[in-house]
């Protein structure tokens, strides 16, 4: 299994996995509503996210195995830029188009906030590994890559996430990974998490 940079051509079986990883994560349910439409919620949603990161530049690594992936994890550096207009649009108009997905986000994002590191840091906004392969280490590589990437980062004091599955915690905390706060999401608990870098003196 390889840990490589994702890139455009990359977005359609990339998406396919991660729809399959987030069928029953809490934190997309209450953002999208589960329903008839929710897995073509999460496709918008996840096509967004990957390709607004994509285009910027941000750390964006998939878990592939010859022409397979299986994979991914992708975040932001600390201060990133604005995504691009026509990608922001498009965000824009799926947002409204999820009958009170503004107000949740707003939630949800108002907790993240609250709990976040004053010190720059990279932030993991999605990992996501295909369930059949679930215990084979491949979230771990994937998780390791991306923190890899923040500690060769000087600008970068840790790594930022949350997470809504009880069982993601104890997985982060074994990386590292301590609570930094949590709040309460509908009838989900959001940990927010926090893998800090020894920068010594500096």
């Amino acid at each position: 299994m390889e840990i490589t940079r994702a890139t455009s051509s990359d977005l359609v079986p990339t998406v396919d996995r991660l729809i399959h990883a987030f069928a029953r994560d809490p934190i997309t349910g209450f953002l999208l509503q589960d329903g008839p439409a929710y897995r073509e919620r999460l496709a918008q949603f996840f096509s967004l996210l990957m390709r607004a990161r994509i285009a910027l530049g941000m750390p964006v690594l998939v878990a592939r195995e010859r022409d397979e992936i299986y994979g991914i994890v992708m975040g932001n550096v600390p201060s990133p830029p604005a995504w691009p207009a026509d990608i922001a649009k498009e965000w824009e108009d799926f947002e409204r188009a999820v009958p009170g997905m503004v107000d949740r986000l707003a939630i949800y994002e108002g907790i993240a906030a609250q709990h976040a590191p004053a010190v720059p840091h990279y932030y993991l906004g999605v990992i996501g590994v295909d369930p059949a392969l679930h215990g084979q280490g491949i979230g771990m590589q994937l998780l390791s890559s991306f923190c890899e990437l923040s500690a060769a980062d000087r600008l970068s004091h840790g790594v930022y996430l949350e997470t809504a599955q009880p069982s993601n915690v104890a997985f982060y905390e074994r990386a590292g990974f301590v609570e930094a706060g949590r709040g309460t999401i509908g009838t989900a608990t959001l940990w927010c998490m926090f893998l800090p870098h020894d920068r010594g003196d500096e």
